[in-house]
């Protein structure tokens, strides 16, 4: 099916209005994005910022009576400029193929979508199946990336591993992949913990790894290596937490930290941990420790 897409550029104090008014036009779809790429990050809870400039996408059926779109909006929501573009039909699915490709982090450590060819990658490449989804975690992000880098630069053979905000699994089974006994993915979404599960079972490896939700987490042991890759003021709050579940002279590595956050990271686990030091990519950082 095809759709009339609408582009509005408009100031954070319009969005709720336009919205509304947008969906009481016939909408089926509206949606926000930043129209000058200026980053949120953290926001308050039950907060949901906007940015500034805001660019709405509306989508309307084909047949949908533009020039009453367009008289509405300029009469009710002083918009004067709008345009209007065809959206022919695709199969998104393969559209998302298109964009998402084997990748490589470190020397041996690959991330194959399904549709790829894994034999396609060289004879020692550690593979990890998984395709994008709802969770967080698939690689692309520097955050991500970070630690990956890191499990290929520092291979948990031998070891346990806490993989803490997991997403998708994706740090616990390239842990796995490159050698660790066993790891834990603990989540506090309910569909990060689902995504998980089944990445388990694509990678077949359900022995090894098992996923929890944070309410669940009082059965975890201590491990030789924790892995977060949160967001820089929740890894401060669980701090004392996690110097309870790394053994001595066990390591951690964190993520999700931008750079001028870095001080208050080395502060907070300072007290807990040695040898801290901090690996950056681009605004992110990853910070590594060994448990006192």
């Amino acid at each position: 099916m095809d759709w009339i897409q609408l582009i509005l550029k408009i100031s954070k104090q319009q969005a709720d209005f336009v919205s509304e008014v947008l969906m009481g036009l016939g909408s089926v779809s509206v949606a926000f994005s930043d129209t000058n790429d200026d980053a949120i990050f953290e926001p308050k809870v039950g907060e949901t910022p906007l940015w500034q400039n805001v660019t709405i996408t509306a989508l309307f059926d084909v047949g949908a009576e533009q020039d009453y779109i367009k008289d509405t909006l300029k009469k009710f929501c002083n918009i004067n400029e709008v345009n209007f573009a065809l959206l022919k039909d695709r199969v998104w699915e393969n559209e998302c193929k298109k964009d998402f490709h084997a990748m490589q982090f470190g020397k041996r450590l690959w991330i194959c979508p399904s549709w790829e060819d894994s034999t396609q990658l060289p004879s020692d490449a550690v593979v990890i199946d998984m395709d994008p989804g709802l969770a967080f975690g698939t690689g692309t992000h520097q955050t991500t990336d970070l630690c990956l880098q890191y499990l290929d630069e520092n291979p948990p053979i031998g070891q346990s591993v806490i993989d803490y905000g997991s997403g998708t699994g994706i740090l616990a089974i390239a842990a796995v992949k490159l050698g660790a006994n066993q790891a834990v993915c603990v989540d506090n979404d309910p569909q990060a913990v689902v995504a998980t599960l089944s990445n388990i079972k694509n990678n077949q490896l359900e022995s090894q790894i098992s996923a929890l939700h944070t309410d669940n987490e009082g059965q975890l042991e201590k491990v030789n290596l924790l892995i977060a890759n949160i967001l820089a003021k929740p890894l401060v709050g669980l701090c004392t937490h996690f110097s309870t579940l790394v053994k001595s002279g066990g390591h951690i590595a964190l993520s999700g930290i931008l750079h001028g956050q870095v001080e208050m990271i080395l502060s907070a686990y300072g007290e807990y941990f040695l040898e801290l030091s901090v690996r950056q990519k681009d605004d992110w950082c990853r910070v590594n420790g060994i448990r006192k």
